[in-house]
């Protein structure tokens, strides 16, 4: 996350997007003291600002493939009905209980939590900023 001096991505993208035909327009000596002007703005490195300004579009590429999922469905399962048995918690509050009340569930036969399954829970609560992703997407294909 940016400090209030850093710009973020999308604003150094319309600052660059506004420099560009001044930049593409000078000589040489005024794209070097653009170049360190757009340098110091942005925080970029010279040579980055040279190969953003000299490409086609400055728009940003969307991911050519989509993410595997990394947990299979027998773990979504596990996931939902842990979910459900909470009643519907968010997902920032579900990812601490979620292995220990998957596991209070499977006592009761509610839930099927095998080893490998117990396993994959354990490593999303180490992983826990990138388990509420994950948790939210499984909970929003569920409503």
């Amino acid at each position: 996350m940016p400090t209030e001096d850093e710009m973020t991505v999308n604003e150094r993208r319309k600052y660059l997007k506004r420099m560009k035909p001044l930049y593409l327009k000078a000589k040489k000596a005024e794209r070097s003291r653009l170049l360190t002007e757009m340098e110091q703005v942005s925080g970029l490195h010279r040579k980055s600002l040279s190969r953003l300004l000299h490409a086609q579009s400055l728009e940003r590429k969307s991911r050519q493939k989509p993410r595997k999922p990394n947990y299979g469905a027998e773990v979504e399962e596990v996931i939902v009905q842990v979910w459900e048995s909470l009643d519907y918690i968010c997902a920032e509050r579900l990812t601490p209980a979620l292995l220990t009340m998957a596991q209070h569930l499977a006592r009761f036969a509610s839930v099927k939590l095998t080893g490998e399954i117990e396993e994959q829970l354990q490593t999303m609560l180490r992983l826990a900023q990138e388990t509420i992703a994950v948790l939210q997407e499984v909970i929003l294909l569920c409503r």
